[in-house]
């Protein structure tokens, strides 16, 4: 990346668990970093740690959280300001990570903790201290200053809410994707989050557009069937009580696959993406993430 230019920086948000949403943004950092040949960021801010144990092992991830290591310190930090910080950004970064072939160069991992869990809730307080200087919208923006214009793009896993640690993330997003599974239960909330993220990003000032809806685990059954052509022709609308647009429905959908499940094993000794997460889904997860790369450059000019 040309130094000075600022990355494409996404969240991947649903309000629903169990939708693909983690898997979707693995999936597109990695076939970012080796196949685009882009330098990436992949940032675990779901307290769940999915992401981070799909790239890196339970033992590595258990280390590192151990020594404060992972996003979960950086907020920590702010909420119990009265000790010295312990977060250290340089080393809580871990590069060239995946599952497959070893670690992919070029792909970095900001991990993420279970402790966020029982930190998430008191990250608003941090307004509190300091004089009342601290914005906690802002902690994960500034950790990241010093490392930004090294990427190209920052992935963002984002946790089942709209809390205070996915408004960490918004705050830094250019751009958002919705994963979901075409079902009733989980695009039930895409129009709040749609919605909340309008007012959210009118009340900073900033712009932060949906990039589109991604269908996750699509099986050939009628309902997936019937979603997915109201999702591609825009008809979502019964569940649409603000009025707010549709975003895009991206043309490439992943199907259902259980290579998928195992894509997260580090003693499956993968040697490919392909291997990973099979032919079917592999081949719709390329597809969309070309046409991510399509959209963002598309917003740049």
């Amino acid at each position: 990346m040309v130094k000075g230019n600022a990355p494409h920086i996404l969240s991947f948000i649903n309000l629903k668990g169990g939708v693909g949403k983690t898997t979707t943004a693995v999936a597109v950092a990695e076939i970012l970093a080796l196949e685009a040949r882009q330098r990436v960021l992949l940032i675990d801010l779901d307290p769940q740690t999915n992401a981070t144990v799909n790239l890196i092992s339970e033992v590595e991830w258990g280390e590192r959280d151990h020594a404060g290591h992972t996003i979960a310190q950086l907020f920590e930090d702010k909420i119990n300001n009265q000790l010295p910080p312990k977060f250290d950004i340089e080393c809580a970064i871990i590069r060239g990570v995946s599952t497959v072939d070893g670690g992919i160069e070029g792909l970095d991992l900001l991990p993420s903790s279970i402790r966020l869990i029982t930190l998430q809730d008191h990250i608003p307080g941090v307004a509190m201290k300091g004089h009342f200087t601290n914005n906690p919208l802002d902690i994960l923006k500034k950790a990241l200053h010093p490392v930004i214009d090294r990427y190209d793009y920052i992935i963002i896993d984002c946790p089942p809410s709209l809390g205070a640690v996915t408004h960490n993330g918004l705050r830094i997003s250019t751009g958002y994707v919705i994963p979901t599974i075409p079902d009733i239960v989980s695009t039930w909330g895409i129009y709040q989050i749609v919605d909340h993220v309008r007012g959210f990003a009118a009340d900073l000032g900033q712009k932060i557009e949906p990039l589109g809806i991604v269908a996750t685990k699509v099986q050939n059954n009628k309902l997936h069937e019937r979603v997915m052509d109201d999702l591609a022709h825009g008809r979502l609308g019964k569940f649409n009580p603000s009025g707010v647009p549709q975003p895009h429905f991206f043309k490439n959908w992943i199907p259902q696959s259980v290579d998928v499940a195992r894509g997260a094993d580090h003693e499956a000794h993968l040697r490919t993406l392909n291997n990973k997460y099979g032919p079917n889904a592999y081949a719709a997860l390329q597809g969309l993430t070309r046409e991510i790369l399509t959209l963002c450059e598309a917003n740049t000019q």
